[in-house]
């Protein structure tokens, strides 16, 4: 149950980053990330989680090769299953989180990962279920790949 990668895209629609760190603060998400931006933001907008095995089991269905950074999730995790964190409080690095809601794939995603052989529909139903989990930052601290993901 560890963080595999941390990802931010500092402009809306613009590439995405890996950090070596994220810091994360409350009410604003990940240092660096667009959101984090938004002081008025919304708080399942805060992070982002996706599970490594959720992007392996895409690649699998779609015949595509994508990375995690390609799904816009700031955390890419493996070992936990992210949909039963909602409603749950968890610590990753030094900081503490609570799962909001799960972050079903939309529209721009699949418009975003379509190619000629995958249809933005057929996107969206591969990760239908998978797409991961909307946090916000109850504490602020700092996270890192390798940083173990725990329920408290």
């Amino acid at each position: 149950m560890t963080v595999v990668a941390i990802h931010v895209a500092p402009e809306r629609g613009g590439p995405c980053m890996t950090l070596d760190q994220g810091t994360l603060v409350p009410g604003r998400g990940i240092e660096g990330d667009h959101h984090h931006a938004e002081p008025d933001g919304v708080p399942a907008s805060e992070v982002t989680f996706i599970e490594a095995e959720a992007v392996a089991a895409f690649n699998t269905t779609t015949s595509l090769d994508v990375d995690g950074s390609a799904t816009r999730r700031n955390v890419l995790t493996r070992g936990v299953e992210l949909n039963p964190l909602v409603g749950r409080r968890f610590a990753v690095g030094t900081a503490l989180l609570e799962g909001l809601e799960p972050c079903d794939p939309c529209a721009t995603l699949g418009r975003r990962l379509a190619t000629p052989s995958v249809s933005a529909s057929d996107v969206v139903k591969a990760l239908a279920n998978r797409g991961g989990l909307r946090a916000r930052v109850v504490e602020g601290g700092v996270i890192a790949p390798g940083d173990e993901i725990r329920v408290v």
